[in-house]
């Protein structure tokens, strides 16, 4: 009879799930996600040749939400020669993820607001 109690929790946790509820700290992460990826593709040379992956790690750090790929992670751009190299990239956004404070290409600043 163990079972019956997890088998409970599961199912009420994959109800939640697809219920689609999520915090409001999950959404601002996803919209920081998915913007931080946009503001990449536009400053890069060729946005048809990046392999812009979901980052792998989004947190919040010094009141805003910071958005990184490291080495390895899978980010790949189109350097001077043509060809797709290994890259990294760091968003630091607003806290609902919609605005952009710092933008860093392989240690460079691409953008940066000027209210900072």
């Amino acid at each position: 009879m163990a079972l019956a109690p997890a088998a409970i929790l599961l199912a009420s946790g994959m109800l939640l799930v697809s219920c689609g509820r999520v915090s409001p700290e999950q959404h601002a992460f996803r919209e920081a996600s998915k913007n931080c990826q946009q503001w990449i593709k536009e400053s890069v040379k060729n946005p048809s040749s990046a392999k812009i992956p979901d980052p792998t790690s989004v947190s919040q750090r010094n009141g805003q939400i910071v958005a990184e790929w490291r080495h390895g992670d899978g980010l790949t751009l189109l350097n001077g020669f043509g060809a797709n190299i290994d890259a990294t990239a760091r968003c630091s956004m607003s806290l609902d993820g919609h605005f952009l404070k710092e933008l860093v290409i392989n240690d460079q600043v691409i953008r940066r607001s000027a209210n900072e």
